[in-house]
């Protein structure tokens, strides 16, 4: 099988040749992993591993002020966002072209919210906010994903989850609060993120992408970040209408979410409004198995694997038990890709990391046949 077939047939629930694997690591967990396995690059690495390498487009927004600026430059860096051009106020302070400011972590590995640009507005429209006339097309999108999808690569394309982008502009407190204090000012900046929002997926779902991905953390380890209700009402009719956007395009074309944290809550919306695939499946947050018993015929898990307890604590046997396990429960008739439930993490040993990948290509699925 392709990468792409793999990952096609798992998600259609059809026994793939084995469980499709991914990998997504920090810069300080890649370099001493390529040295372990006594190889000079990451693509030896993953051809060692057999992960999955995943095809993607996309199209970018026109930020024209924060683009004129000239105060831009690159910093190199293991945080999010290192290597790109940003708006430097010190050497670890930077504005981004949403006008959001961040700062580096002492570590140097992620990133504090400083300030946001919406954050004591009262009204959205105080905002220049990037219509779906700032899309920045690409006449050769689909030539892209034709190409990518000749290598064998499945393919994907999407949006940020649009709860994370409102508290991008608006601040975490303040764009909760919004829900509750603030109703009206909530709603019309969702219709604004939401149209330029619908546009992008119009075009790249036209190109011919195989997945539509909206990520973006709505929860926390045990809950959501607001109550199932207030998502009921706000967020879940809209984001309903984003995923009919992408399904009247290509009514077989796979949705996914991506959110940390504890969705038990709203699994049962998430699957009425048409996502078929979740992301990561934060064992400590929600079990696997629960989620596979109670939707696995509508969804496929992706993720799964135990970053806060088996891979970081565990010694390689329990790897080795955990990753069975996920299979044996999780991946008897496909609906799964196998994966960690976040990046890998400088405190999961490297052996670990390797027994993880090695374990999953040993499962003989032939078993469930």
């Amino acid at each position: 099988m392709t990468q792409r077939e793999r990952i096609l047939a798992t998600y259609s629930h059809q026994l793939p040749d084995h469980v499709p694997l991914a990998y997504w690591g920090r810069p300080d967990v890649d370099e001493p992993l390529m040295e372990h396995l006594g190889l000079a690059s990451m693509e030896e690495v993953y051809a060692r591993l057999q992960v999955e390498r995943f095809g993607g487009v996309g199209l970018s927004l026109s930020f024209p002020v924060w683009e004129a600026r000239s105060d831009k430059y690159a910093q190199e860096g293991a945080w999010p966002g290192a290597g790109s051009e940003l708006v430097w106020h010190d050497d670890i302070t930077f504005e981004d072209n949403w006008g959001t400011v961040w700062r580096i972590g002492g570590e140097g590995k992620y990133l504090q919210h400083l300030s946001s640009p919406l954050e004591k507005a009262e009204d959205p429209d105080e905002y220049d906010f990037p219509g779906p006339d700032r899309i920045v097309n690409d006449p050769h999108l689909a030539e892209k994903v034709s190409e990518q999808k000749s290598r064998g690569l499945y393919v994907q394309t999407g949006v940020e989850q649009p709860y994370k982008t409102a508290w991008r502009l608006r601040g975490m407190e303040q764009n909760l609060m919004d829900y509750y204090v603030n109703r009206e000012f909530k709603e019309k900046l969702y219709e604004k993120i939401y149209a330029t929002w619908g546009e992008l997926c119009r075009r790249t779902v036209s190109a011919g992408a195989d997945e539509f991905h909206i990520g973006g953390d709505i929860a926390m380890q045990d809950r959501l970040f607001m109550s199932p209700q207030v998502w009921r009402e706000v967020d879940k009719p809209r984001l309903a209408r984003l995923i009919g956007i992408a399904r009247g395009i290509n009514p077989d074309i796979h949705v996914s979410i991506h959110s940390d944290g504890n969705l038990m809550e709203i699994m049962d919306d998430l699957v009425e409004i048409g996502f078929d695939v979740i992301n990561p499946v934060q064992p400590e947050c929600m079990d696997p198995v629960e989620v596979k018993r109670r939707w696995g015929d509508k969804i496929s898990l992706w993720g799964c694997g135990s970053l806060q307890q088996v891979l970081p604590y565990g010694r390689v046997q329990d790897v080795r038990d955990h990753v069975n396990y996920l299979i044996e429960n999780c991946g008897y008739d496909g609906g799964l890709l196998l994966a960690p439930s976040n990046v890998w993490q400088p405190d999961v040993p490297l052996e670990n990391i390797v027994a993880f990948y090695d374990t999953a290509l040993e499962y003989d699925l032939s078993n469930f046949r």
